[in-house]
């Protein structure tokens, strides 16, 4: 479906074919979701006129702390290890100071963008991502608690 025009949706902009790109390059979309009970964020940057990078970070769950028990913070610390030399090239994992491991990958993507393809981009990710939480599950490794929701008063 052919629109007449270009016009502006949030940060993008939408040409005739229905295309996003950038409305502007100073703001960086993204969004949050879960997947498998991990916290899954994507945002999308544009560094010149025709691409883009589609950055996508994921939380691989928690490795216990030193308090809990040593043999499964052993296994984590194992498992983590062996994935690093199994990940593709393009993703790369680093472990944040709450003990979660977190992997980071950044696609390059050519904008303006159709939203399916956007959306096939993430969820390509999420798909090739589930086989590596089940060998984080398979160690050990915690979920991270959401953050509750505020209470809503009903009058």
């Amino acid at each position: 479906m052919a629109f007449n025009g270009s016009f502006n949706i949030g940060p993008f902009s939408v040409d005739p074919e229905g295309r996003l790109s950038l409305a502007r390059p100073d703001v960086s979309p993204g969004f949050s979701i879960r997947w498998r009970g991990r916290v899954v964020h994507a945002h999308l940057v544009q560094n010149d006129a025709r691409d883009g990078h589609l950055f996508i970070q994921s939380s691989l769950g928690r490795i216990p702390s030193t308090a809990s028990d040593p043999a499964t913070r052993v296994a984590c610390f194992t498992m983590l290890q062996n994935l690093l030399s199994a990940l593709p090239e393009d993703w790369s994992v680093r472990l944040l100071p709450d003990h979660q491991p977190q992997l980071e990958v950044e696609t390059v993507i050519t904008l303006p963008i159709a939203i399916t393809n956007l959306v096939t981009e993430l969820t390509t990710f999420l798909l090739r991502l589930s086989p590596y939480l089940d060998l984080m599950d398979q160690a050990g490794l915690g979920l991270v608690a959401a953050v509750p929701e505020p209470s809503r008063m009903v009058c």
